[in-house]
């Protein structure tokens, strides 16, 4: 490999108690847990609004909210009192009404937002991560912070620090879950407004065009406030999450799936003769990439017996859901309600550097039932509180038991 050398100088940002990198649930919540705090929270995000998976991704429903006070409870309430809640099993929302409520909340928590701004790498002492290096439109800069919180769900940040990492199953990419594209149609048949499988429909269409079905659970899922519905269908398998390439011919391979089965179902189903096609979501969707090795890794059995944690940061309800290439399908089975343990957030052997949403320390079962929005939002803003508690003490957040978790 060819390499060019660089010099550079960087001139700093500014200076934070926090830096989050990545706007999504997870970085949502803890810039909320760090702001309302008292700690000066800086949130760096790649794209134009916060939200992530919920807005760019077009992620409904909003799982695992039932059991959840806190902000995640604040954001079902403010999108109820807007009647921009409920739909597809009454637990779906406004994509719009989200991103206009996230920024209100987060602004009058006083968080300092970037958009349009993109991690570049994390700057390190050794095991001491000390900030991150970013770009914009500004040019590239360092921002200095006394904690960085990787919610890129990729674990980005923490890769680049060093932290050790697993990957798939024993390190491969293909046995990751699949990625989705999800995508927004119009002109619905009305008994299909309140969202309902659509594996008949298509498994008929597809077998009329001659095609094979990439997914045997697709669902159209209403997107409340709007006359639009949300298809969760396209399936792409065996991409490596890791792989810009990959990533880059999975989202083209998520065009032409969802190009395959419009066509099929307008041309070959007379319901759906007028469907509209409006748009694919901004995001890729992954399920599954990195998983950070934390000073306590979540385990199946931590998930089937309902462990409890007196350093809980997120009480999870919801169950596993493995989308897997051997049934186009998902693997789903019941846990016994349990709690994510703070340990699980803190990479091990790093200081400074913690972690929030799908890509804490856990094995891939216990992924697939801890990785949804409601979860991803909860450990965020329960960090967000530890963290506000190491730094007014003067301690490692290691040191942080109990008192920090508002549930």
């Amino acid at each position: 490999m060819k390499y060019v050398t660089e010099t550079l100088e960087t001139p700093i940002y500014g200076e934070y108690d926090v830096v989050i990198v990545g706007a999504g649930p997870a970085g949502c919540g803890a810039a909320i847990g760090c702001a309302r705090s008292g700690l000066r929270t800086l949130l760096i995000e790649k794209f134009n609004c916060l939200g992530g998976a919920w807005t760019t991704g077009f992620m409904n429903p909003f799982f695992d909210t039932e059991n959840k006070v806190g902000f995640v409870k604040e954001l079902v309430d403010a999108l109820k009192e807007k009647g921009q809640w409920g739909g597809f099993w009454n637990i779906s929302f406004n994509y719009e009404y989200m991103k206009h409520i996230l920024e209100e909340k987060l602004a009058e928590a006083g968080v300092e937002i970037l958009y349009n701004t993109t991690f570049s790498r994390a700057i390190c002492d050794k095991f001491q991560v000390t900030g991150v290096i970013a770009e914009n439109i500004e040019g590239r800069f360092a921002v200095m912070a006394k904690y960085v919180i990787d919610c890129t769900g990729d674990g980005n940040v923490a890769a680049s620090a060093g932290c050790a990492y697993e990957l798939g199953e024993n390190g491969d990419y293909k046995e990751c879950q699949a990625m989705t594209l999800m995508f927004l149609v119009a002109n619905i048949p009305e008994k299909y407004k309140d969202g309902l499988m659509l594996f008949e429909k298509l498994d008929a269409v597809y077998k009329k065009a001659g095609l094979e079905l990439p997914f045997k659970v697709p669902y159209l899922i209403p997107v409340p406030g709007t006359h639009f519905g949300v298809i969760q269908f396209t399936h792409m398998y065996e991409y490596n999450p890791l792989s810009a390439k990959a990533l880059t011919d999975a989202t083209v391979e998520g065009r032409r799936q969802l190009i395959e089965a419009f066509e099929a179902l307008t041309k070959y189903d007379e319901e759906f003769k007028d469907l509209e096609l409006v748009t694919s979501s901004s995001v890729l969707g992954v399920r599954e990439s990195r998983r950070i090795v934390g000073e306590y890794t979540l385990t199946l059995r931590d998930i089937l017996d309902g462990a409890q944690f007196t350093d809980a940061v997120a009480k999870v309800s919801f169950g596993a859901d493995l989308h897997t290439k051997s049934n186009k399908g998902q693997n789903c089975f019941s846990v016994k309600p349990y709690t994510i343990p703070l340990r699980a957030l803190i990479p091990e052997n790093f200081y400074g550097i913690l972690v929030a949403g799908r890509c804490i320390s856990g094995t891939r079962e216990a992924m697939a039932s801890y990785r949804v929005t409601g979860n991803c939002c909860q450990m965020g803003e329960n960090l967000g509180n530890a963290v506000a508690m190491a730094i007014k003490f003067g301690v490692d957040i290691r040191e942080v038991r109990d008192g920090f978790a508002r549930f």
